[in-house]
C-alpha cells in the first residue's frame, strides 16, 4: 500500500459494513476493506447509502458523483443498489463482480491508496474473479467468513450451493470441499453432530485421510462412548487409523494453547462463558 495513515477527512458517522460487523469512518478504511476482502464487494458497498455517506460524511462530491453515476450504469433493474443480502448471498455475484471494477477504483484513486502496480494488480484480481462460476464466488466468500468466525452466515452460503447443485457444472471436488467447509461452520457453532454429517458427505465424494479424520475426530463430541465405538465397528474403520486419529487430537488436547484457553474458560464463571458463546453465535448469525 502507498500508505497507512488516515490523510483525509473522518466521518462523525460510520458506514457500517454488513459482511464483517464493523464500522468504519475514512476514505483509507474502506480502501483497506476492499482492497484485503475483494471475494466480499457486494451490495453493503456498491449502493447509494455509500455514496450519500462519502458525500455527507467524507464531503467527497466528486467521488460521490462519480459512484453515483456507476451505480446507474450498473443497471436499471438496481440489483446492485440496495440489495445486499441478495448480493452477499450470491445471487447476483456475476454482476456484482462485473461492475466491480469501475466502483471501486476511483475510491482507491481519490485515496491515492494504492500505487500503480498494486492497482493492476488488484485489476487483475478483480478479473480473474470476474470469470469465476457463481457458486465458486459464493464459495470463496463462505470461506472468508468462516475464517473471520462468521459461522452462520457462512453456512447459509454453502447449503445454498448445495441446493442448486450442479455435479456436472463444477465437478465432485467442488462439492465435497463445499460439504467439508460446512461442517467447519457447523463445528465452529458447536453443532458437532451436522458437522460430522457434513464430513461424512464430504468423505462419501472424495475419500480423503483429512475429511475421514474430521469425521472420526467429531463423533465423540456428540455419542456416548458405547455408541463411538458401536460406529467405529459399523466403518470397519483400520485399527491403526483411528489410533492415530485419537492420538492426534490428545496432542491437540495437550498443547499449550489449548491448554490456555482451557484454563481461562475454567476459571471463569459458566454464566459468563455461556453468554459470551450466545454472543458469538448471535454475531455470526446478525442480518
Amino acid at each position: 500500500m502507498s500508505y497507512d495513515l488516515c490523510l483525509l477527512r473522518q466521518a462523525n458517522q460510520p458506514y457500517y459494513i454488513e459482511n464483517i460487523r464493523t464500522g468504519i469512518y475514512s476514505l483509507e478504511e474502506l480502501c483497506f476493506y476492499l482492497y484485503n476482502n475483494i471475494c466480499l464487494i457486494d451490495g453493503s458497498i456498491m449502493n447509494e447509502k455509500l455514496c450519500d455517506w462519502i458525500r455527507d460524511e467524507l464531503h467527497l462530491g466528486r467521488l460521490y458523483r462519480q459512484l453515483y453515476e456507476q451505480l446507474q450504469k450498473m443497471g436499471d433493474s438496481g440489483a446492485a443498489r440496495t440489495r445486499s443480502a441478495a448480493d452477499a448471498n450470491g445471487r447476483s455475484a456475476q454482476a456484482v463482480f462485473g461492475d466491480a471494477a469501475s466502483f471501486v477504483l476511483p475510491i482507491f484513486r481519490e485515496a491515492g491508496y494504492l500505487n500503480s502496480q498494486e492497482m493492476r494488480e488488484f485489476q487483475e484480481q478483480l478479473a480473474r474473479l470476474e470469470v469465476q462460476s457463481d457458486e465458486m464466488k459464493q464459495k470463496l466468500r463462505g470461506d472468508y467468513l468462516v475464517k473471520e468466525k462468521m459461522f452462520a452466515r457462512a453456512a447459509g452460503m454453502y447449503r445454498q450451493i448445495l441446493k442448486n447443485r450442479n455435479p456436472g457444472k463444477l465437478g465432485t471436488q467442488f462439492y465435497a470441499s463445499v460439504w467439508n467447509n460446512l461442517g467447519a461452520a457447523y463445528a465452529g457453532l458447536y453443532r458437532f453432530e451436522e458437522a460430522a454429517e457434513c464430513f461424512w458427505e464430504s468423505y462419501s465424494l472424495m475419500k480423503t485421510k483429512e475429511t475421514f479424520r474430521k469425521y472420526i475426530s467429531a463423533l465423540p463430541l456428540f455419542l456416548s462412548e458405547e455408541d463411538y465405538q458401536k460406529r467405529l465397528k459399523e466403518l470397519q474403520a483400520d485399527e491403526y487409523l483411528v489410533r492415530t486419529i485419537q492420538e492426534h487430537n490428545a496432542k491437540l488436547c495437550r498443547s499449550p494453547e489449548f491448554l490456555a484457553k482451557k484454563e481461562r474458560m475454567m476459571n471463569r464463571p459458566a454464566r459468563e462463558v455461556a453468554e459470551e458463546l450466545k454472543e458469538q453465535y448471535a454475531k455470526s448469525t446478525r442480518t
